[in-house]
Protein backbone atom coordinates (compact mmCIF):
# COMPACT_ATOMS: atom_id res chain seq x y z
CA UNK A 1 0.00 0.00 0.00
CA UNK A 2 1.48 3.80 -1.00
CA UNK A 3 1.94 6.09 1.39
CA UNK A 4 0.62 9.41 2.17
CA UNK A 5 3.65 10.78 1.10
CA UNK A 6 3.54 8.99 -2.31
CA UNK A 7 -0.30 9.68 -2.74
CA UNK A 8 -0.12 13.31 -1.83
CA UNK A 9 3.26 14.48 -1.34
CA UNK A 10 2.87 15.05 2.61
CA UNK A 11 2.64 12.63 5.48
CA UNK A 12 -0.36 14.12 7.67
CA UNK A 13 -3.54 14.08 5.59
CA UNK A 14 -5.42 16.79 7.36
CA UNK A 15 -2.36 19.48 7.22
CA UNK A 16 -4.50 22.46 6.49
CA UNK A 17 -1.33 24.85 5.98
CA UNK A 18 -0.52 22.58 3.19
CA UNK A 19 -3.88 21.58 1.49
CA UNK A 20 -4.65 25.50 1.53
CA UNK A 21 -0.92 25.70 -0.19
CA UNK A 22 -2.42 24.18 -3.18
CA UNK A 23 -3.53 27.51 -4.51
CA UNK A 24 -4.01 29.02 -7.98
CA UNK A 25 -1.09 31.39 -8.38
CA UNK A 26 -2.26 32.97 -12.07
CA UNK A 27 -6.09 33.58 -11.80
CA UNK A 28 -6.18 34.72 -15.16
CA UNK A 29 -4.39 30.92 -16.53
CA UNK A 30 -7.27 29.54 -18.67
CA UNK A 31 -5.78 25.82 -17.64
CA UNK A 32 -4.63 24.82 -14.00
CA UNK A 33 -2.62 21.73 -13.53
CA UNK A 34 -3.09 19.83 -10.10
CA UNK A 35 -0.78 16.88 -9.10
CA UNK A 36 -1.98 13.84 -8.60
CA UNK A 37 0.08 11.13 -6.99
CA UNK A 38 -1.61 8.38 -8.28
CA UNK A 39 -0.86 4.99 -10.39
CA UNK A 40 -3.39 4.08 -13.91
CA UNK A 41 -4.20 0.89 -13.32
CA UNK A 42 -4.50 -1.39 -16.22
CA UNK A 43 -6.29 -4.51 -15.92
CA UNK A 44 -6.10 -7.77 -18.33
CA UNK A 45 -9.13 -9.24 -16.25
CA UNK A 46 -12.21 -8.53 -18.05
CA UNK A 47 -14.24 -10.97 -16.14
CA UNK A 48 -16.91 -9.16 -14.49
CA UNK A 49 -17.36 -10.43 -11.25
CA UNK A 50 -18.26 -7.97 -8.39
CA UNK A 51 -22.29 -8.12 -8.16
CA UNK A 52 -22.82 -4.65 -6.60
CA UNK A 53 -20.85 -3.06 -8.73
CA UNK A 54 -22.39 -4.61 -11.80
CA UNK A 55 -25.87 -4.02 -10.81
CA UNK A 56 -25.00 -0.30 -10.41
CA UNK A 57 -23.27 0.05 -13.35
CA UNK A 58 -26.63 -1.70 -15.33
CA UNK A 59 -28.96 0.59 -13.25
CA UNK A 60 -26.56 3.26 -14.07
CA UNK A 61 -26.99 3.20 -17.83
CA UNK A 62 -30.61 2.74 -18.03
CA UNK A 63 -30.93 5.56 -15.44
CA UNK A 64 -29.09 8.21 -16.04
CA UNK A 65 -30.46 11.17 -17.71
CA UNK A 66 -29.44 12.26 -21.17
CA UNK A 67 -28.82 16.22 -21.50
CA UNK A 68 -29.22 16.15 -25.65
CA UNK A 69 -32.37 14.18 -25.22
CA UNK A 70 -33.71 15.07 -22.05
CA UNK A 71 -33.94 18.72 -22.65
CA UNK A 72 -35.09 20.95 -24.70
CA UNK A 73 -32.53 23.05 -25.80
CA UNK A 74 -34.83 25.54 -28.19
CA UNK A 75 -36.46 26.69 -25.74
CA UNK A 76 -36.30 30.38 -25.54
CA UNK A 77 -34.27 31.73 -22.37
CA UNK A 78 -34.23 35.92 -21.93
CA UNK A 79 -32.01 36.62 -18.97
CA UNK A 80 -33.03 39.96 -18.61
CA UNK A 81 -36.69 39.39 -18.34
CA UNK A 82 -35.81 36.21 -15.74
CA UNK A 83 -33.49 38.68 -13.61
CA UNK A 84 -36.00 41.30 -14.18
CA UNK A 85 -38.97 39.06 -12.78
CA UNK A 86 -36.88 37.86 -9.71
CA UNK A 87 -36.11 41.72 -9.10
CA UNK A 88 -39.85 42.57 -8.82
CA UNK A 89 -40.58 39.38 -6.65
CA UNK A 90 -37.17 40.03 -4.48
CA UNK A 91 -38.01 43.78 -4.20
CA UNK A 92 -41.27 43.03 -1.21
CA UNK A 93 -38.33 41.13 0.44
CA UNK A 94 -35.59 43.62 0.68
CA UNK A 95 -37.65 46.59 1.34
CA UNK A 96 -39.33 44.47 4.17
CA UNK A 97 -35.97 42.84 5.68
CA UNK A 98 -33.25 44.18 4.80
CA UNK A 99 -32.07 47.83 5.25
CA UNK A 100 -29.84 49.33 2.42
CA UNK A 101 -30.23 52.91 3.80
CA UNK A 102 -26.19 53.59 4.02
CA UNK A 103 -25.49 50.89 1.35
CA UNK A 104 -23.82 51.61 -2.03
CA UNK A 105 -27.24 49.34 -2.92
CA UNK A 106 -29.51 52.24 -1.78
CA UNK A 107 -28.45 54.08 -4.60
CA UNK A 108 -29.30 51.10 -7.19
CA UNK A 109 -31.79 51.87 -9.63
CA UNK A 110 -34.17 48.89 -11.63
CA UNK A 111 -31.41 48.42 -14.73
CA UNK A 112 -28.44 48.13 -12.18
CA UNK A 113 -30.10 45.06 -9.95
CA UNK A 114 -31.87 43.14 -13.28
CA UNK A 115 -28.11 43.68 -14.68
CA UNK A 116 -26.88 42.13 -10.90
CA UNK A 117 -29.29 39.23 -11.59
CA UNK A 118 -28.13 38.76 -15.37
CA UNK A 119 -24.08 38.77 -13.57
CA UNK A 120 -25.79 36.29 -11.11
CA UNK A 121 -27.10 33.90 -13.74
CA UNK A 122 -23.89 33.24 -15.48
CA UNK A 123 -21.68 33.04 -12.07
CA UNK A 124 -24.52 30.35 -11.35
CA UNK A 125 -24.02 28.94 -14.29
CA UNK A 126 -20.25 28.92 -14.31
CA UNK A 127 -19.88 27.81 -11.68
CA UNK A 128 -22.47 24.68 -12.47
CA UNK A 129 -20.09 24.03 -15.32
CA UNK A 130 -16.88 23.84 -13.43
CA UNK A 131 -18.28 22.00 -10.98
CA UNK A 132 -19.15 19.40 -13.68
CA UNK A 133 -15.70 19.58 -14.82
CA UNK A 134 -14.74 18.84 -11.64
CA UNK A 135 -16.86 15.94 -11.37
CA UNK A 136 -15.43 14.46 -14.66
CA UNK A 137 -12.22 14.58 -13.94
CA UNK A 138 -12.67 12.75 -10.71
CA UNK A 139 -14.36 10.28 -12.20
CA UNK A 140 -11.80 10.15 -14.77
CA UNK A 141 -8.99 9.76 -11.74
CA UNK A 142 -11.43 6.91 -10.54
CA UNK A 143 -11.29 4.89 -13.72
CA UNK A 144 -7.82 5.60 -13.98
CA UNK A 145 -6.78 3.94 -10.30
CA UNK A 146 -9.64 1.44 -9.56
CA UNK A 147 -8.53 -1.98 -10.08
CA UNK A 148 -11.35 -4.04 -10.93
CA UNK A 149 -13.29 -3.63 -14.21
CA UNK A 150 -16.26 -3.69 -13.00
CA UNK A 151 -15.60 -0.41 -11.26
CA UNK A 152 -14.46 0.84 -14.09
CA UNK A 153 -17.75 0.42 -16.20
CA UNK A 154 -19.67 1.84 -13.00
CA UNK A 155 -17.49 5.38 -12.78
CA UNK A 156 -17.23 5.47 -16.61
CA UNK A 157 -21.12 5.52 -16.24
CA UNK A 158 -20.73 8.91 -14.06
CA UNK A 159 -18.09 10.26 -16.37
CA UNK A 160 -20.15 10.92 -19.74
CA UNK A 161 -22.83 12.28 -17.58
CA UNK A 162 -20.78 15.00 -16.11
CA UNK A 163 -19.04 15.15 -20.03
CA UNK A 164 -22.70 15.80 -21.47
CA UNK A 165 -23.68 18.09 -18.56
CA UNK A 166 -20.11 20.46 -19.23
CA UNK A 167 -20.80 20.06 -22.92
CA UNK A 168 -24.40 22.01 -23.02
CA UNK A 169 -23.81 24.11 -20.37
CA UNK A 170 -20.60 25.60 -22.38
CA UNK A 171 -22.87 25.67 -25.59
CA UNK A 172 -25.71 27.76 -22.95
CA UNK A 173 -23.44 29.71 -20.88
CA UNK A 174 -22.98 33.24 -22.02
CA UNK A 175 -19.06 34.77 -22.65
CA UNK A 176 -19.50 36.45 -19.06
CA UNK A 177 -19.85 33.59 -17.08
CA UNK A 178 -16.16 32.23 -17.95
CA UNK A 179 -14.16 33.31 -14.73
CA UNK A 180 -12.28 36.42 -14.64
Amino acid sequence: MSSNMELIGRDEINDLEAILAVTNSDPDAIVHAVKANADAVFTWDYERSRQPLIKLYEKAKTSQWNVTTDLDWTTPVDQRQLALENFQADQAFFSETIDLKGTPFEKWTEKEWVDFGIESQNWLLSQFMHGEQGALLCTARIVETVPWIDAKYYAATRRGMSRSACSRCRSFTPSSATPR
